[in-house]
């Protein structure tokens, strides 16, 4: 069976190239940000505000030292992953993304790595080997790669419960519970939706400085 090697592609050019020597290991780190939320007369409540773009970090060895190759050639495609060339519109340039594929796709889609969209956020380039001339021919790169999903991609893959608070809200003297359903939904009716969520005694009195979960609505 031949060897199947890492592929790097450049989605904004459609370029493909393979490394020299698949890596031995590669680290995931993925988590989810929670946050405490106070309520009078209760415990704190720990709310899930969002997901985190997982990271892939890895050492990608090369070396041209029987060809005599400048292995430059070679840990260049990958540097140049760094460079700001494709364009943004309004939002001006930006490094590629790009697509690590390796092997089969992963079986689970919603916690897989290859292959996923990418950017690459970091690189170490140390090199190691030296012709006569000072020519490098062997060099060991550590990468960080960051997921990239637009806000409306990850909306379709992760889905927010709709128990979960789209955004909170902090009370100030002469705050009402349905003068702030006015100011969020212009709709001062709904104000026992934001009174019943926080648990809230008397909407006419809300506690000054308290945090309320304002809950997603239609």
């Amino acid at each position: 069976m031949p060897l199947n090697k890492l592929t790097i592609t450049n989605l904004d050019n459609g370029k493909s190239f393979e490394v020299l020597f698949n890596p031995t290991e590669y680290t995931v780190e993925d988590g989810s940000t929670w946050q405490d939320y106070k309520k009078p007369r209760y415990n704190p409540e720990l709310q899930y505000i969002s997901g985190a773009r997982k990271t892939l970090s890895m050492a990608l060895f090369c070396d041209t030292y029987e060809t005599g190759e400048d292995v430059r050639t070679h840990t260049g495609k990958i540097a140049r992953l760094l460079v700001a060339t494709a364009d943004q519109g309004k939002n001006g340039k930006r490094p590629p993304k790009v697509r690590l594929s390796w092997g089969p796709a992963d079986p689970d889609a919603t916690t897989g790595i290859f292959p996923l969209v990418w950017v690459l956020e970091k690189l170490t380039q140390k090199f190691t080997l030296f012709k006569d001339s000072g020519k490098p021919v062997r060099a060991t790169l550590n990468v960080t790669f960051k997921e990239f999903i637009i806000p409306k991609e990850e909306i379709k893959r992760k889905p927010r419960d709709r128990s979960f608070p789209d955004k909170t809200y902090t009370t100030k003297a002469g705050d009402t519970i349905s003068g702030i359903a006015t100011t969020l939904w212009k709709d001062p009716t709904k104000w026992r939706i934001i009174a019943e969520h926080n648990k809230i005694d008397n909407p006419r009195l809300p506690e000054v400085g308290q945090t309320l979960i304002i809950p997603a609505i239609k």
